[in-house]
C-alpha cells in the first residue's frame, strides 16, 4: 500500500502546519467534485530546474510511501496497481500528459517514512523508482541506492542544490529533510496545475500560507521577493515552468488564523529573476462549497 506524504515539523516530525479552523486546508478547496463542475481537474508534482543555465530540466518526481516492510513483488504491474490505487489511473495519465507536454520522463520514488537514512548499509537499496510511460503504464521498476538518487538530484539541478545548514523546518517526508541538509536538497514542487477539459495546462497555483494577525496584504511575494534568497528562489523555479507551459502563475494567499476571513489571489507577471505582482482579486475565505465554487469561477475569471 503507498500514501501520500503528509508536511511535518522536523526532526520530530510530530506537529503537523497549521490550518484554518473553518475553512481547512487549502487543497481541500480544490478538490475533484468541485473541479469537475468547471470541467477542470488538476496535478501537483516535484520538478526540477538546471541551476546552471535556468532551464526547465527533463524529470519530474512524484514521491510516495510505501506502508509495507517488504513489497513481495515489485513487478510492473503489482507496482502500478498500487500507484493507481493511491493515486488514480486518471491522475497518473494527467501527469504522463504534462510530462509529454514538458518533453520530460515521469518517475514515482517509493520509499518507507520508517527508514533510518542516517545509518544505511553502503549496498543497501531502500528508494524504488518507476518509469512510467506518456499514457501513465508502469515500464520499469528498480530499487535504487540513497547516494545514486542524490547523485541524480545534483545532475537534474545542473550542480550541488542546496537548502541551507539546518534544513528543511517542514517537509513532507523524513528523506526530504534529511537531504535538505546535503547538497543534494529534493527539488520543489509545484503546488498546483489547474488543467482543462483537454488536459491542457491552463494555469500555474501557488498556495502561500499567511499564519501572522496582520494583514495578509503586508506579506505577498514581492516583499520577499527581493529579501530572502529562498523566496527568489521559489519564485524563479516556479517562473521558469510557466514560460515553459505559457501559463500565468498565481499565487493564493490564505490564513490560518481564525480573525482573518478572506484570501488574495495575485498574478506573478514580469521576466525572471525580475517578478513583480499583477492583477489581483480579494475573495471571502471559501468555508463551503459555495464559497469554493466561488474560488474557481474567480480564477477561470483572472484567466480570461
Amino acid at each position: 500500500m503507498l500514501s501520500k506524504p503528509i508536511s511535518a515539523k522536523n526532526p520530530e516530525r510530530v506537529d503537523h502546519p497549521e490550518k484554518h479552523s473553518t475553512a481547512g486546508d487549502v487543497e481541500d478547496w480544490f478538490s475533484s467534485t468541485v473541479l469537475n463542475q468547471f470541467d477542470l481537474t488538476g496535478v501537483t508534482v516535484d520538478f526540477f530546474v538546471d541551476w546552471s543555465n535556468n532551464t526547465l530540466s527533463n524529470e519530474l518526481w512524484v514521491k510516495r510511501v510505501v506502508f509495507e516492510e517488504i513489497l513481495e513483488s515489485t513487478s510492473n504491474e503489482v507496482i502500478q496497481e498500487l500507484i493507481y490505487s493511491c493515486d488514480s489511473e486518471q491522475f497518473v495519465k494527467d501527469l504522463a500528459n504534462l510530462a509529454k507536454l514538458t518533453n520530460s520522463s515521469l518517475k514515482y520514488k517509493l520509499f518507507r517514512e520508517s527508514t533510518n537514512w542516517e545509518t544505511l548499509k553502503e549496498n543497501s537499496e531502500p528508494i524504488l523508482s518507476v518509469d512510467i510511460n506518456d499514457v501513465g503504464k508502469v515500464v520499469n521498476v528498480e530499487r535504487v541506492k540513497l547516494e545514486t538518487l542524490k547523485e541524480q538530484i545534483r545532475m537534474l539541478s545542473g550542480g550541488p542544490a542546496w537548502v541551507g545548514k539546518k534544513g528543511l523546518t517542514y517537509s513532507t517526508t523524513k528523506l526530504e529533510y534529511v537531504l535538505s541538509m546535503t547538497d543534494s536538497a529534493w527539488p520543489g514542487d509545484v503546488d498546483f496545475i489547474l488543467l482543462n477539459n483537454e488536459k491542457k495546462p491552463i494555469a500555474i497555483l501557488e498556495f502561500k500560507k499567511h499564519t501572522l494577525s496582520s494583514k495578509i496584504e503586508a506579506h505577498k511575494f514581492e516583499k520577499y521577493y527581493y529579501e530572502k534568497f529562498s523566496d527568489r528562489k521559489k519564485y524563479n523555479r516556479l517562473a521558469i515552468l510557466r514560460d515553459y507551459l505559457k501559463v500565468p502563475l498565481l499565487v493564493l494567499y490564505y490564513p490560518t488564523r481564525k480573525e482573518l476571513d478572506y484570501i488574495i489571489i495575485e498574478e506573478v507577471i514580469g521576466r525572471f529573476n525580475k517578478l513583480k505582482a499583477g492583477k489581483e482579486v480579494r475573495l471571502a475565505l471559501p468555508v463551503n462549497e459555495v464559497g469554493k465554487r466561488n474560488l474557481i469561477r474567480e480564477i477561470t475569471k483572472m484567466l480570461k
